[in-house]
């Protein structure tokens, strides 16, 4: 491993290196810095996505469009990034097109790492979820179903130590081709931990009660369930995962992290209110304990044993954040028969609670026009202060709405709900059309893995596996 890293390593407190696979805006990279591993190499594909993750970790970006351009000069382009370095690489494109190969020479050229000799610790990964979720269509045989293929393609390609994977809780029950209940999460299971390829790896776990994790247990402000796939290297048999215990909640020391802990501090918006870049004032007196420790975290100063969050230095060079500041702190803007639909939801309820309320009472139809044909549940729910928030997903926009005011959540609380810290720079617009190559603010923070629950796994990666310095 090259002198620049590992002393950049040393001076940082990472204790181990990683490759950030289906890296999404980097939710699960924030986790894993804070918790002292570094990630090398990333990949994404979604040009916005991409933006986010380099403007928030300083991240170097290759393009594969520009790489298989057919002018010839892959090879030259190639090797623009050959150079040693202690930046993260971040590929842009389809991760499908991003050969082993590549990554073998990459490690090796900027990181000085040679899979044969030295290995990164743990390749992590985060395969779309659209196909496996209960919201989706959950087509049989969705070519979807084998993006996770590239994370064991990859990480037997450097010969790592560890293997994350992470997916939405559907997975567990969602068919096969052959119409076999669960078919689909027992296949991934069993390609991770097939013997006749060196190497194997031996998951951690395959039982549910092990695997699906609520993010609100360890420190999130959000009752966001996911599963998490470990696989540990089998010759390392010294090597023991342990799955988090949880920090928050009933029976721990401390309570869930609510909703008014996680964004009562920031500045009051209205509707179309706020601007990309505002004014923050920290507030004089913290209610809780819990909201003394979130917030200093959200605002980039906290610091405990194993655990700093600190504000990423680039950006303070580039003056893009200071304590002063927050950014994406923007109410959207809503049409005036959307503006009167919320008028009408109270604190503590829902759209669906409040058209079953007037049908009860007989004036449904003085507002059944500001309602839309189907009553989803999931749509325009109010937040509660004294809870922590319902999931936080990729269609935040039209589903949460603020505990009081008449309004959707703006991004900067949607990335609250999901633990991203303040400095973190969201690109891309406000709002765009859902299903777009281009991912709008909202659709980028709700698909991410919460950072606080990355944190909590990735801890446990650094107390089992050997440190490289």
């Amino acid at each position: 491993m090259n002198h620049s890293l590992i002393e950049r390593m040393r001076n940082e407190n990472y204790q181990l290196v990683s490759i950030d696979l289906f890296s999404g805006p980097g939710g699960l990279c924030t986790g894993f810095k804070w918790a002292g591993i570094l990630p090398l190499i990333a990949v994404e594909w979604t040009d916005t996505t991409v933006e986010t993750y380099s403007l928030s970790h300083n991240a170097e970006v290759m393009h594969l469009s520009e790489y298989f351009d057919e002018n010839g000069t892959r090879e030259e382009y190639l090797q623009r990034f050959m150079y040693e370095s202690t930046r993260t690489l971040l590929i842009h494109g389809d991760i499908n097109l991003v050969d082993s190969e590549m990554i073998r020479d990459l490690l090796q050229a900027r990181y000085g790492i040679d899979s044969q000799n030295e290995t990164v610790d743990v390749v992590s990964g985060g395969a779309p979820c659209e196909s496996f979720s209960m919201a989706g269509t959950r087509t049989l045989g969705d070519e979807r179903d084998d993006l996770f293929s590239n994370i064991v393609r990859i990480s037997r390609a450097v010969n790592t130590k560890a293997i994350l994977f992470e997916n939405v809780k559907g997975m567990l029950s969602k068919k096969n081709a052959d119409g076999e209940r669960g078919g689909i999460f027992r296949y991934i299971c069993d390609t991770f931990e097939n013997e006749d390829i060196n190497p194997s790896y031996k998951l951690a776990s395959r039982e549910q009660e092990n695997i699906l994790l609520r993010a609100c247990d360890y420190g999130v402000p959000q009752a966001r369930e996911r599963l998490f796939l470990v696989g540990i290297r089998r010759d390392l048999e010294n090597v023991n995962f342990v799955y988090p215990e949880k920090t928050h909640g009933p029976g721990c020391a401390n309570s869930y992290v609510t909703v008014e802990d996680a964004i009562s501090d920031l500045p009051i918006v209205g509707m179309g209110e706020g601007d990309d870049v505002i004014e923050y004032q920290r507030p004089e007196q913290y209610q809780t304990d819990n909201q003394r420790r979130f917030v200093s975290i959200m605002r980039g100063d906290y610091e405990e044993r194993g655990f700093d969050s600190h504000v990423p230095q680039h950006l303070i060079d580039a003056e893009i954040y200071n304590d002063h500041n927050v950014s994406s702190h923007r109410g959207p803007g809503h049409i005036q028969r959307k503006q009167q639909l919320l008028a009408l939801i109270p604190p503590r309820s829902s759209m669906r609670a409040t058209f079953q309320r007037l049908t009860e009472t007989g004036e449904i139809e003085q507002y059944r026009h500001l309602f839309p044909n189907t009553i989803y549940g999931s749509r325009n729910r109010r937040l509660l202060w004294d809870e922590p928030s319902f999931t936080v997903t990729s269609h935040c926009l039209d589903e949460i709405l603020h505990p009081e005011i008449n309004r959707a959540i703006t991004p900067r609380e949607a990335a609250r709900l999901q633990s991203f810290p303040d400095w973190y720079q969201f690109a891309g617009p406000y709002v765009q059309f859902h299903g777009d190559k281009v991912q709008d603010k909202y659709e980028q923070i709700g698909d991410a893995i919460p950072p606080l629950l990355a944190y909590a796994i990735a801890r446990q990666f650094v107390q089992c596996l050997p440190h490289i310095i």
